[in-house]
């Protein structure tokens, strides 16, 4: 009987990822094109680079890696998709944020929100403060972006969630990681 129930409980974890996972490449095909290369990247976060961010930032990672969607058209890299997840009160909010091929960013989503209260940071007019910012923006609340009453936390948790993915993207740009012209490797999912 348990294992019938853990094996249920995985099935429906596979399931809920494939979902994510079909939800951020469906956004990042509507921002770029319908018929660019994607490849999925679960990208481990060098300790360096995660404790500076971390320190600068004044928040952790959720977890020692995220996600990283290469866009490429041809041979010509694109951008980058990046999905995390932050803490809001109580629960994990699920991210995506879509860089250009130099850091700057495109376009912010939110993929799951799982608080009873602070929807409304989900609202595209909020969403779109953070379009064309980088790392030298700085990211402070009530200066260059806007709190909304009712989600205080909600508004800091994804507002540090954004400043932490564009302080890495420079990183990983600045070392160029990844490239269109290297051969991909393995099909990867999110529910590995």
């Amino acid at each position: 009987m348990k294992i019938s129930i853990l094996l249920v409980l995985l099935g429906f974890i596979v399931i809920k990822a494939a979902d994510i996972q079909s939800d951020v490449e469906d956004i990042i095909k509507s921002e770029f094109c319908s018929n660019c290369d994607l490849s999925l990247h679960k990208y481990l976060l060098p300790d360096d680079l995660k404790t500076q961010t971390e320190n600068q930032v004044r928040q952790k990672f959720f977890d020692g890696y995220v996600y990283i969607w290469k866009i490429c058209e041809q041979d010509s890299l694109k951008g980058f998709g990046v999905l995390d997840n932050t803490y809001g009160k109580s629960l994990p909010i699920t991210f995506l944020v879509i860089f250009s091929s130099d850091g700057g960013i495109i376009q912010v989503d939110i993929i799951r929100y799982r608080e009873p209260y602070g929807g409304a940071i989900g609202s595209r007019n909020w969403l779109n403060q953070f379009k064309g910012k980088s790392g030298s923006d700085g990211f402070k609340i009530d200066k260059n972006i806007d709190s909304i009453t009712g989600a205080t936390i909600s508004v800091s948790s994804v507002t540090r969630g954004v400043y932490k993915l564009t302080l890495m993207m420079e990183h990983i740009i600045s070392e160029n990681v990844f490239s269109c012209s290297r051969k991909p490797g393995p099909v990867e999912s999110i529910a590995k």
